[in-house]
């Protein structure tokens, strides 16, 4: 077969292709470790019992030795095991992830194999390791099935399966060496094992299959199982964007919508300008182009006017010479020049003073003449008769062309573009005197006039905050023109004025909005509190053995009982002390008892313990199944508690309740920013949907909590992390659900960014989501921004096309 035959192609792309996707499956994977836990965990009393049970009473002292031993220190043992257990899953999930199959011969990292060689190690635990995999076939190969799925591959080796058995027997045998067990001892006693680990490992998979079942991942074996699983995304209804009404389309109609690729848009640079300049002055005759076929050539483009073919004349008789090479036009025009003519700025200054006094806007064909409707054309053409220079003349045309496009532009509505064609001589006035106006996005008049079209695309005349939001439009626009500041101060005052609309939209108190803002401001806070809380607790119980669940339960979800306890403060006062209070007396619990006296006070301790927790997850209200099983296993602990003799041989100090109530008697709940550790991997806090949509039930507000199932990182993650973090407050998007597409804007954003809040123009549905769901969205295309360029590039755009149009017909017309 030849290097180039389709086959070999086609297998050499389809495995660079599959190592490609196993990074991006990392983060799932490695959420499959709480099911593992748990499995394992719940049953390791058992394990030991099983396989350690008959070897403590052996004649034989070199089996009872270590068996007794593991046995003394059974909750150490636990512990051990499952630190061990968890290192060794991520290292297999890294090293899956990372296509590195491991090394047959070598140990697990960290093994003290004084005594034994690695190829006695490898050999021992590969034949204990295929002994429970043929135990547990059909669970370990439903695993697997569901693991090629994920990362797109027809079939997954059992070597490099991150699952596989080998795991937790090298768990075992770090465990047992970090209790104490002597190397003589520790290969042999890790070997018995196997047979007790079967139905925990079995049982791993099972929870691993509903985990990775419940994330859509599939366990179809067949081809198209696996063509389905690996087809892109497309949306249930595609977006379309629209198309600017009378002009040629710049909007890519009937495409997907996709973001920018750049923030300032494709022609907020200088090479983009001297294009439009370029088609401009050809279509003025200023460069020696051949004559147009008249003004009806330019009128067909979209620019037809009694004004423009005024301005044309008038550039066409202009005494200054024109430059034969136009880039040095272009130079001087996007460059900074010398004082505009103060004749000039007073022509300027008049007819910005008739645009204050009444609507700027261009008659349409057969619409009745009314003082009020002012030709801006005609005022451009007098204004531009008071310039001296060439390239004022034609800054002033550029301009007046782009706010045409503006008035026929398909995304902004009417009584909103009436507002910006006000604003047409103020920025001519910018156009002469800062040349950043064509080059820079963040310039601030053309700032402003972006952010005012961009965060009105949803609006309708109807409604209280519609009606507040077009007064601050009409604010803005007569903030810039009654200025008596000719500089760029006005913008920036009328620019700064409407971002701080934008945060506040102050609405009344029984607005839905402002109540799902407060709610949600909550998560935020009770989020931040719990974070620093949990920091403090974890501190609070170093030395202090603890099985992993319980540790979890107190760091995780007691903590938010803590939290939600803090907040009834000023109606319960010593709540939150009551439930901090339980923790010391609840570890005490579980700790183990050889003391009669100890166990007969435990008996007395625990009806209280209990009716204490109890109503503190009421608080929080702790789902019923979640309680089950946490109370089911503390009952197994308190059980083990009593009959546990690691304190017959204990090496460490017995554990006292007051010198842990001392340490937690200092935490305070503070709402301050968490340290670093708080966050995850840069993003947003990693808040509860559960909590969001309690606070949101609670407050009685008709808010949607959008969520999406976590998925496994991809390559493209960074770009829409920019993405998310680039919307704003105003920001327009499309979101659909099921076969129904809404418009709703972005109208709020929480301190910290850990919660988005999406409204429609008429407040009857509101959304809110996490930056994880709008990433998910946003990859599914079930949201994506109404705006897919700004509207000063968007005309700018429009403005190119039509001037090389009417320039190729003058030329087709020569």
């Amino acid at each position: 077969m030849s290097p180039d035959s389709p086959s070999l192609l086609g297998a050499l792309q389809s495995g660079a292709s599959a190592v490609a996707r196993r990074p991006g499956a990392r983060r799932m994977l490695e959420d499959c470790w709480t099911p593992i836990r748990n499995a394992v965990e719940l049953r390791f009393g058992d394990i030991l019992l099983e396989t350690l049970g008959p070897l403590a009473k052996s004649d034989d002292e070199d089996e009872a030795r270590p068996a007794k031993h593991i046995l003394l220190r059974d909750k150490a043992a636990l512990q051990a095991f499952s630190e061990a257990l968890h290192a060794e899953f991520k290292q297999a999930v890294a090293d899956f992830c990372a296509h590195r199959a491991p090394d047959k011969a070598s140990a697990a990292p960290g093994l003290s194999l004084i005594e034994y060689d690695a190829m006695e190690f490898s050999t021992r635990m590969e034949s204990a390791s295929a002994r429970i995999r043929n135990a547990a076939d059909d669970q370990f190969t439903a695993v697997k099935v569901r693991l090629a799925n994920l990362v797109r591959e027809p079939e997954v080796r059992d070597v490099e399966n991150p699952f596989r058995p080998m795991i937790f027997l090298r768990a075992i045998y770090l465990g047992l060496e970090r209790v104490g067990i002597n190397e003589p001892d520790l290969l042999r006693t890790t070997k018995r094992f196997d047979s007790a680990l079967v139905e925990p490992i079995a049982a791993a998979y099972a929870a691993v299959d509903r985990h990775l079942a419940a994330q859509g991942i599939s366990a179809d074996m067949t081809p198209a199982a696996l063509t389905r699983n690996s087809a892109p995304r497309v949306p249930p209804t595609p977006f379309t964007n629209s198309v600017l009404s009378g002009y040629p389309n710049t909007q890519n109609a009937g495409a997907p919508n996709t973001l920018p690729t750049t923030t300032g848009g494709q022609f907020a640079s200088g090479l983009a300008i001297d294009q439009v300049l370029h088609a401009l002055y050809q279509s003025m005759q200023l460069v020696g182009a051949p004559s147009l076929p008249g003004a009806a050539a330019v009128s067909s483009a979209g620019h037809g006017s009694s004004g423009q073919r005024q301005a044309s004349a008038a550039f066409a008789e202009a005494d200054a010479a024109v430059p034969s090479a136009w880039p040095a036009s272009v130079a001087a025009l996007i460059a900074p020049r010398g004082p505009v003519d103060r004749e000039l700025l007073a022509a300027i200054g008049e007819a910005q003073r008739m645009g204050a006094g009444g609507i700027v806007a261009l008659p349409q064909q057969g619409a009745p003449s009314t003082a009020a409707a002012i030709d801006p054309a005609l005022l451009r053409t007098q204004v531009s008769d008071k310039a001296a220079r060439q390239v004022d003349k034609l800054t002033i045309e550029i301009v007046g062309l782009l706010f045409e496009r503006i008035d026929h532009d398909g995304l902004v509505p009417s009584p909103i573009k009436e507002q910006l064609l006000r604003l047409q001589f103020p920025m001519i006035r910018v156009a002469l005197t800062d040349p950043d106006l064509f080059v820079s996005p963040q310039q601030p008049a053309r700032e402003l006039l972006d952010r005012i079209a961009g965060t009105s695309i949803g609006w309708v005349p109807k409604g209280e905050h519609n009606e507040r939001y077009l007064d601050e439009v009409r604010r803005a626009a007569t903030t810039v023109l009654e200025a008596t500041d000719e500089g760029l101060a006005p913008f920036q005052q009328a620019l700064q004025q409407f971002e701080d609309y934008l945060r506040q939209a102050n609405t009344r108190d029984d607005d839905p909005v402002a109540r799902a803002k407060r709610a949600l401001e909550e998560a935020e806070t009770r989020e931040v509190m719990a974070i620093n809380a949990t920091i403090q607790i974890r501190a609070a119980f170093e030395g202090v053995m603890l099985e992993s669940y319980l540790r979890d339960f107190l760091l995780e979800t007691w903590v938010r009982v803590l939290v939600a306890a803090n907040q009834r403060e000023s109606a319960q006062p010593g709540l939150m002390r009551h439930y901090l209070k339980l923790v010391p007396a609840l570890v005490w619990t579980v700790q183990p008892k050889v003391d009669p006296e100890d166990k007969q006070r435990l008996a007395r301790k625990v009806p209280p313990v209990l009716n204490a927790l109890r109503e503190g997850l009421a608080l929080i209200e702790w789902p019923q199944s979640k309680a089950q099983e946490f109370f089911a296993r503390l009952l197994n602990s308190h059980a083990q508690a009593v009959k546990a003799l690691e304190l017959a041989n204990r090496t460490t100090a017995p554990f006292v309740p007051s010198t842990l109530g001392i340490k937690l008697d200092g935490i305070t709940m503070s709402a301050d920013a968490p340290p670093a550790e708080g966050e995850v991997g840069g993003r947003a806090l990693p808040i509860s949907d559960e909590v969001v949509e309690q606070l949101l039930a609670a407050s009685r507000v008709g808010v949607k909590h959008v969520t999406a199932p976590e998925e496994p990182e991809s390559g493209e993650d960074a770009d829409l992390d920019r993405r998310v973090a680039a919307f704003r407050r105003g920001d327009w998007f499309d979101l659909t659900s099921g076969e129904r597409v809404d418009r709703v804007q972005l109208r709020w954003l929480s301190p910290r960014r850990a919660i988005y809040l999406f409204a429609t123009a008429r407040d009857d549905k509101i959304f809110s989501m996490k930056p994880a769901t709008l990433r998910a969205l946003m990859r599914d295309r079930r949201i994506a921004p109404v705006e897919a360029e700004l509207i000063f590039d968007r005309a700018l755009r429009a403005t190119m096309e039509a001037l090389e149009h009417a320039s190729g017909e003058a030329v087709a017309a020569a």
